[in-house]
């Protein structure tokens, strides 16, 4: 009796280890009415993130997920998720081709990877990547592919120019593929979902991402000036004008002092200034990715 109960908890584990497990028939669908910004559609597990001007029209954005056991398996490729993604304009006519690059995510964890990999974890979380359908190949063309992994949980970014379609995570054991990079340190900033890529990398101080003033004051659509013999940085954007001085903790917004948790700096002929006071005095909206350590600003 006891060998039979042992039999049936293998059984058990083998299955969730290695089986396919079947998906919920969820869905989860979203309006936007039409806006020159960016925007992003998110359900469990997958996101899309959207810069703006990619839409010139209302949009409704579904994402279905789909029964990965029900999907036929290919050579060297394992599908660990599977979503069917619909954006459809205000005449719910399917959008197949982008004006430019949008980026997904999926999300996957410890057991997504074990399975993935046949729990062989020696195994890098680089042989996970993003997948698109194509169905005049039958195949998966696969994407060029970020890896963000924290020991348990991980997410794998790409971008695609793609709207409507069937998008998948993949683990493929093709060794000779060098589709994804796995990011391993540093802070990315990213301004209406659109990475900004600098030569000065931004850094903590005081737990605040300090970031080059220059390169986020004009992507926020603001005029930089620099008055040498006070050591301040003026921004202007229509009506709005902030002041900061280089190593003070007060900064001015209209006139109004305001007080700062790190004071701005000049590092290799650079000024780095608090990334969330400036997003917001020019009227933008911050968020912090602890996984993937990047900052997001989103302009009004």
């Amino acid at each position: 009796m006891k060998r039979f109960y042992l039999s049936i908890i293998i059984l058990v584990l083998f299955g969730l280890l290695f089986g396919n497990m079947p998906a919920w028939a969820d869905s989860a669908e979203e309006k936007f009415s039409f806006l020159p910004g960016a925007l992003s559609f998110e359900k469990a597990g997958f996101r899309l993130e959207v810069p703006p001007n990619v839409f010139n029209q209302s949009v409704s954005i579904k994402a279905e997920d789909l029964d990965v056991s029900k999907i036929d398996e290919l050579e060297n490729i394992y599908v660990t998720k599977a979503i069917e993604l619909y954006i459809t304009n205000k005449n719910s006519q399917n959008i197949g081709n982008l004006s430019r690059t949008v980026r997904i995510a999926f999300t996957f964890n410890e057991i997504d990877y074990k399975r993935a990999s046949r729990l062989n974890t020696d195994l890098s979380v680089g042989y996970f990547r993003i997948g698109y359908w194509d169905d005049s190949k039958k195949d998966w063309v696969q994407l060029s592919s970020s890896v963000f992994w924290n020991g348990s949980n991980g997410v794998v970014e790409a971008e695609t120019d793609h709207g409507k379609g069937r998008y998948a995570l993949l683990w493929t054991y093709d060794e000779d593929s060098q589709l994804s990079k796995i990011f391993v340190d540093g802070i990315r900033m990213m301004i209406n979902y659109t990475t900004v890529n600098t030569d000065a990398q931004p850094y903590l101080k005081n737990d605040r991402t300090m970031v080059p003033l220059r390169l986020i004051a004009e992507n926020l659509g603001a005029r930089v000036e620099w008055n040498s013999s006070e050591q301040r940085v003026d921004l202007t954007r229509g009506t709005d004008n902030i002041q900061l001085w280089i190593g003070v903790l007060t900064a001015k917004k209209n006139g109004q002092s305001i007080t700062l948790e790190a004071a701005p700096e000049v590092m290799g002929e650079r000024t780095f200034v608090p990334m969330r006071f400036v997003a917001e005095a020019l009227g933008g909206r911050v968020s912090w990715d602890e996984l993937t350590q990047t900052a997001k600003v989103l302009s009004n």
